[in-house]
């Protein structure tokens, strides 16, 4: 919901007082109807891969399955997507039930060779995801964890649609990897840069995860599903209680390019000067 904004901060200032904090950060707005928990969402499927964290649709779908859907197994690409939509109470014979019937009214309506074309056409386009998190063990260039000092706990970044320049964050635990959901007392914030406090986000804001700002309660969050989305190059600050502020900032991630570049040249003026 939004709110009017609030007042502008130092970045060396700690966060103004409870009482002033009235505006919830969200990188994106466009998410889905709330659900048990919000899961990854994907941008309009490109035809080729783009690179830069894009994935299969099938692979997102497959993902979603699990989530809506654990043990039901998809007969078919069409029950892929269905199952991938949202949850289908029954039980599994009930559950398959609806479904051919369902399947049969599509094809009825539009044709078996039109929607298995159809379908195979959205599963086998690339999509940007947001909010799916790495698999157990995955190592890529885009996945980054840091322990936070004094815890047991790391903070993880895992990127998002990279045309929204969406970067993800949760909690994991260090030893064995595994996400965690708010282990501990803790406030998200974003802040300005401080070493160029005067460029990008002029004000502090408070961070929650895409399940608070759906409106699901913080135990009705399953467990190691939830998630923060941030911005890249968005500078963050974690307060927790009695324990020294950790800082960090996300990754940039090199957009990809629509059209030819002109060619520019690039003056090389120093960065900092101390």
């Amino acid at each position: 919901m939004k709110t009017k904004a609030t007042r502008q901060c130092k970045a060396q200032d700690r966060p103004y007082e409870s009482s002033q904090r009235n505006r919830k950060y969200c990188a994106k707005r466009e998410v889905p109807t709330p659900v048990p928990s919000p899961i990854a969402t994907a941008s309009a499927p490109a035809k080729s891969n783009p690179g830069n964290g894009a994935v299969l649709y099938r692979e997102l779908a497959l993902h979603n399955v699990r989530h809506y859907n654990p043990g039901i197994e998809p007969r078919n690409d069409w029950e892929l997507l269905k199952l991938s939509s949202r949850p289908i109470e029954g039980t599994p014979a009930e559950v398959y039930a609806w479904l051919d019937e369902k399947h049969a009214r599509e094809i009825k309506k539009r044709g078996a060779k039109q929607l298995d074309w159809c379908v195979a056409e959205m599963l086998n386009s690339y999509v940007e995801p947001t909010g799916m998190k790495p698999r157990p063990g995955e190592v890529s260039k885009y996945v980054h964890m840091r322990p936070i000092p004094e815890s047991k706990y790391s903070i993880r970044l895992f990127p998002g649609s990279i045309s929204a320049a969406e970067y993800c964050m949760d909690f994991v635990d260090s030893a064995t990897g595994e996400p965690v959901n708010s282990p501990f007392e803790f406030e998200l914030w974003g802040i300005p840069d401080p070493e160029t406090p005067w460029l990008g986000m002029p004000i502090c804001q408070q961070m929650h995860s895409i399940e608070r700002i759906h409106g699901i309660k913080q135990e009705d969050i399953l467990p190691g599903h939830e998630k923060f989305i941030l911005r890249d190059g968005l500078t963050c600050a974690l307060i927790r209680p009695g324990k020294p502020r950790v800082r960090f900032t996300v990754p940039v991630r090199k957009q990809p390019e629509t059209k030819p570049q002109p060619e520019v040249h690039i003056l090389d003026f120093p960065k900092f000067i101390d």
